[in-house]
């Protein structure tokens, strides 16, 4: 058989936050409107940095910032900026 993933492991990408928000019982229109924020900041935060919008999601899942966007946040909730990350 193949191997199994860890149940414990979540890899999220733009359409796993979807789904997990849908799973809970809202749309990212109903985030952005609870917010009083526009959708499109909100559907912007799933391919780009928007620091207001990822922390609406991340609350609104439980999850830190650094899970849901690892590639934007450390573990310490410090944001990473690539166009710093190559200077010494």
């Amino acid at each position: 058989m193949g191997s199994m993933q860890n149940p414990k492991e979540q890899f999220w990408d733009k359409h796993a936050i979807k789904a997990a928000i849908y799973r809970k019982g809202k749309t990212l229109a109903d985030l952005a409107h609870d917010n009083a924020m526009p959708e499109t900041t909100l559907r912007s935060a799933l391919i780009k940095p928007c620091k207001s919008a990822e922390l609406v999601i991340a609350k609104f899942l439980g999850e830190p910032l650094y899970v849901l966007f690892p590639e934007r946040w450390t573990s310490n909730n410090k944001r990473i900026y690539p166009r710093y990350s190559e200077r010494v």
